[in-house]
């Protein structure tokens, strides 16, 4: 059985735990990719989009 991840910080650690993955693209690649995403993630969660702004801010 097999699920795939439900979001983006789930798939970053699915990533980071998966050994097959690591012995080809290496252990460092692994940490530093997953640390780029995490950054992302968490770049865009601190920025209100338009649709927020406009339904959830102003029509309070």
């Amino acid at each position: 059985d097999f699920d795939l991840p439900r979001g983006l910080l789930e798939a970053v650690a699915a990533f980071e735990e998966n050994e097959d993955l690591a012995e080809v693209l290496g252990k460092s690649f692994i940490a530093t990719y997953a640390a780029v995403k995490q950054a992302e993630f968490e770049t865009f969660m601190r920025v209100i989009s338009p649709w927020e702004r406009e339904y959830l801010l102003l029509n309070v």
